[in-house]
């Protein structure tokens, strides 16, 4: 079978890994230099979010549904002027292995004046960050082979 549209699938390939590398390398790189020029203060998981808005605040309730995925844990922490946040994390919980317990303390980071943007550093956040950067790495690769290779051909 011949694809005709190979400068479409292209196109839309690399316009994904695009946007997934924009999206989750972004976060990413939060993780590494948000220690650096925000503020780092502890935390506490206070939840978890499952699919859609809902989030649970059973105790002793571990944020694993599986061992091949995980809930975002919310956490709760106190800014410098006092005001209680709450927030969860934005990195997808994917493949891990151990997860966060309801009042477990964790180490997080915010940019100044933005304490709403607070991410967890852990390294149970890198690997699903990880995977979506690949991901998305490998659909500009597959979309570029598209879009260079003149014959594609498949069955």
């Amino acid at each position: 079978m011949i694809i005709k549209n190979k400068k479409m699938i292209g196109l839309i390939a690399i316009t994904i890994g695009l946007g997934i590398i924009l999206f989750w390398g972004n976060t990413l790189i939060k993780m590494l230099a948000l220690p650096f020029y925000g503020v780092v203060t502890d935390a506490k998981v206070i939840g978890f979010k499952t699919k859609g808005s809902k989030w649970v605040t059973e105790s002793n309730s571990s944020g694993r549904k599986n061992i091949l995925s995980g809930k975002r844990p919310f956490f709760e922490f106190s800014t410098a002027t006092d005001e209680k946040i709450k927030a969860y994390s934005e990195s997808p919980q994917i493949f891990v292995l151990f997860n966060y317990q309801i009042d477990e303390e964790l180490t997080i980071a915010y940019p100044f004046n933005e304490p709403q943007k607070a991410i967890i550093l852990d390294w149970r956040e890198v690997p699903g960050l990880l995977l979506m950067v690949v991901f998305g790495t490998l659909s500009i690769i597959v979309g570029r082979s598209y879009l260079v290779n003149s014959k594609i051909y498949t069955q």
